[in-house]
């Protein structure tokens, strides 16, 4: 009987977990179909009388390992001369960051390092600062660990001049994969991630954006003045990206669009260990209490739930083999539903998977959100050296 309450739920949580799965996955097809047209815009309309003047602002704390390969491949930026401007804004750094910055900028006028005074530090801090320096009309973030395609910004800033109806973007978010494989660890956080940043893209190809990644996003400097930047959420230590999409669509009425194409892609090596991976997650998913829009996250504590009991059922599972061809058949619902993003996903951003790393990854997948969910509720995190606590924000 038990069984057969927990089968019954399941069964309910499943239908909900791919009937949202099955929506990403028409939203990635709308993004594959409009890739073409998308580079076509790109490449036509990257003139020097109409590309908008940029400031690239990148947050860096202790990124002495990382920072000069990023900067390297900014410097290769194929963009119009006196539009491109880069802004280091050093956080506090206790390694080599900021003099390793100074030498590597001081040939190149368009590069500039910045230094948080004392009394402010955090990546919102540090990108709010940036704002304030930045001159170009167009803001876009990235992080100090991640590489750039030579066409990257041309890729990013696309969307924001009209298209053939007139139409503009006032907010872009772009892919970011990880490109380390070089053990099965490093293949499942590549894998996972792909997962995340399809849901996301799929949100944006429905219409409804949700999701985005600070190591990849733009917007007019005017949005993020008239939102406020983040006021409201300043408090809280993640977020940086997702809060002032919401803000600048929901709130202002702002356009967004999700960046496509290869040269759109920018790339980032992942954790380490598999405990600086549990310390990033735990760090995003302490934002979900200060999400706004109760839709989303009442459907957030669905999928909660629909995990949990996953996690649950090769337990339940062994109790008969009725429940045990249940939970098998359940998993394989799962792997359906998760390939349904995966894969489209993989072929628009041009990812590999192989096959046993889809299945350990299905295997772990429910844990290892139940568990970062829930440490996430607490608030409390490590970063880069610093013990965090998100405060709960004052409601706009």
């Amino acid at each position: 009987m038990i069984a057969y309450s927990f089968f019954t739920i399941l069964a309910a949580l499943t239908a909900v977990y791919l009937l949202f799965l099955f929506r990403m996955r028409s939203g990635l097809h709308r993004l594959e179909e409009e890739q073409a047209a998308f580079a076509g815009h790109s490449a036509a309309d990257g003139t020097d009388t109409d590309s908008p003047s940029v400031s690239v602002l990148i947050p860096a704390r202790n990124e002495e390992k990382h920072i000069e390969a990023s900067l390297a491949s900014l410097r290769a930026q194929d963009y119009t001369d006196g539009r491109l401007e880069v802004l280091i804004v050093d956080d506090h750094s206790e390694d080599g960051t900021a003099d390793l910055v100074r030498r590597e900028i001081e040939t190149d006028s368009r590069f500039r390092l910045l230094s948080l005074p004392a009394a402010s530090n955090g990546k919102k801090s540090a990108i709010t600062s940036g704002v304030e320096n930045a001159s170009g009309e167009i803001i876009v973030t990235t992080d100090a660990d991640c590489l750039h395609d030579t066409g990257w910004l041309r890729a990013m800033t696309a969307p924001f001049r009209a298209d053939a109806e007139g139409k503009a973007a006032d907010v872009v978010a772009g892919p970011v994969v990880y490109e380390r494989r070089d053990s099965m660890f490093a293949r499942l956080q590549a894998l996972e991630f792909l997962g995340l940043v399809g849901v996301g893209a799929g949100f944006f190809g429905i219409g409804y954006p949700r999701l985005c990644n600070g190591a990849n996003f733009a917007y007019r400097k005017t949005m993020f003045e008239a939102v406020g930047g983040y006021d409201g959420n300043a408090d809280v230590h993640s977020g940086d990206d997702e809060f002032l999409l919401h803000r600048i669509v929901y709130f202002e009425g702002g356009r967004a669009e999700f960046a496509t194409g290869s040269a759109a892609v920018v790339r980032t090596e992942g954790a380490h260990s598999i405990g600086a991976f549990l310390r990033q997650r735990i760090r995003w998913s302490s934002k979900t209490g200060s999400y706004e829009d109760t839709r989303f996250v009442s459907f957030l504590v669905l999928l909660f739930f629909y995990l949990l009991f996953a996690a649950a059922a090769p337990a339940v599972g062994v109790t008969s083999q009725a429940a045990l061809a249940a939970a098998v058949l359940f998993f394989g619902l799962k792997v359906v539903g998760d390939s349904a993003v995966l894969f489209p996903a993989a072929r628009l951003f041009q990812q590999p998977i192989r096959l046993v790393d889809l299945l350990a990854a299905e295997v772990l997948h429910p844990y290892y959100i139940v568990v970062v969910t829930i440490l996430g509720l607490f608030g409390k995190f490590r970063w880069k050296n610093r013990k965090l606590n998100n405060r709960r924000p004052h409601r706009r």
